[in-house]
């Protein structure tokens, strides 16, 4: 058998295995605006996540969204090797906080009616404006997802706790 034929079928293997065990746990990344600091952080989130095999997705959600992502944050994602060309800006709902495993607030408040569990919610309160320095906000976030990754690493979500 081929070495493309092996890794074909290792994808696929893997494919029906997550497939089976049901939807990744979600992370819901939220800022004022949907549009910058929550996307990059999703990104960078989802992207690390799946180096480390660890079975959680993130999305990007705003408290008010704009209607698209900036240049600025498009660019610099795609620098990274990030590809958001296709996400839009989306208003966090009721029913991602009720279906998170964790929601990260960056720099911004839930609306009270919206307001997250405490035993889901985190605050990262001291991230840079990304329209002020891209540099700066980005290395900020990347450093609290990367926090946030290994904290969820330490038990996964079928693990029970003692």
């Amino acid at each position: 058998m081929s070495a493309g034929a092996r890794v074909a079928i290792f994808a696929l293997a893997a494919a029906l295995t997550a497939f089976a065990q049901g939807p990744a746990p979600t992370v819901v990344f939220v800022c004022e605006h949907g549009s910058a600091k929550s996307v990059i952080a999703a990104a960078h989130f989802n992207r690390l996540a799946e180096e480390r095999g660890l079975p959680y997705r993130a999305v990007s959600r705003g408290i008010q969204p704009d209607e698209a992502i900036p240049e600025v944050v498009k660019s610099g994602l795609r620098a990274d090797g990030l590809d958001v060309s296709t996400w839009k800006p989306k208003q966090v709902s009721d029913d991602d906080l009720r279906g998170a495993k964790k929601v990260v607030t960056l720099a911004c408040e839930l609306p009270k009616p919206k307001a997250a569990t405490s035993e889901k919610l985190i605050e990262w309160k001291d991230v840079p404006s990304v329209g002020d320095w891209y540099a700066a906000a980005r290395a900020a976030i990347v450093q609290q997802v990367e926090k946030l990754l290994q904290a969820l690493g330490e038990k996964t979500p079928n693990e029970k706790k003692p």
